[in-house]
């Protein structure tokens, strides 16, 4: 009778399929599933199906390369008024104008919104680490002009800037390509 009881018992823990003590009654995992429906074509509306070799369409990689290109142009623009206003009074309005120049974080989200998870080219990411970059050289650069050497003459090159800019428009060039 015992034995029959036994195989019973372990016949129906088998048939509800527990896996294991860990288990507790009435998680999520418990409950049964409904079977997955297939969607038909008139289902997706209009879903945007991704290109299956994960490149966006050119049409998108050309609008983000373009936002992209304004902000490096922007970047550029801004270290030639630093240039301009060196050992003037009009640098110390500038400088606090470069420091507090965020825009890029805007350019990076206008540009990302072209695509998606499945056909985001790398570039994008690598053009938002280099263009933070170029905020953070500028700032540096702007923070060598001292009173001793506030003057045209003793301007220092911005060399990490223009680096670094020269890496973003290296990362919209692959925004372009899909890469």
């Amino acid at each position: 009778m015992k034995f029959r009881t036994l195989l019973t018992a372990a016949a129906a823990l088998t048939a509800v399929g527990i896996t294991g003590c860990s288990s507790t009654p009435g998680t999520q995992a418990d409950k049964p599933r409904p079977a997955a429906a297939t969607a038909t074509p008139s289902d997706l509306g209009d879903l945007v199906v991704p290109d299956p070799t994960g490149t966006a369409p050119k049409a998108a990689r050309e609008a983000a390369a373009k936002i992209l290109r304004a902000s490096n142009d922007h970047y550029r623009s801004l270290l030639d008024e630093g240039r301009n206003a060196w050992g003037t009074p009009d640098f110390g309005p500038w400088q606090s104008k470069a420091m507090n120049d965020l825009s890029y974080l805007d350019a990076f989200r206008k540009a990302d919104g072209h695509f998606d998870a499945t056909n985001e080219p790398a570039g994008i990411r690598n053009w938002q680490g280099d263009i933070a970059t170029v905020g953070d050289a500028i700032n540096q650069w702007a923070q060598q002009n001292t009173l001793d050497n506030a003057q045209k003459s003793s301007m220092p090159e911005p060399k990490d800037v223009t680096t670094a800019l020269g890496k973003c428009d290296a990362d919209v060039r692959a925004v372009l390509a899909g890469k």
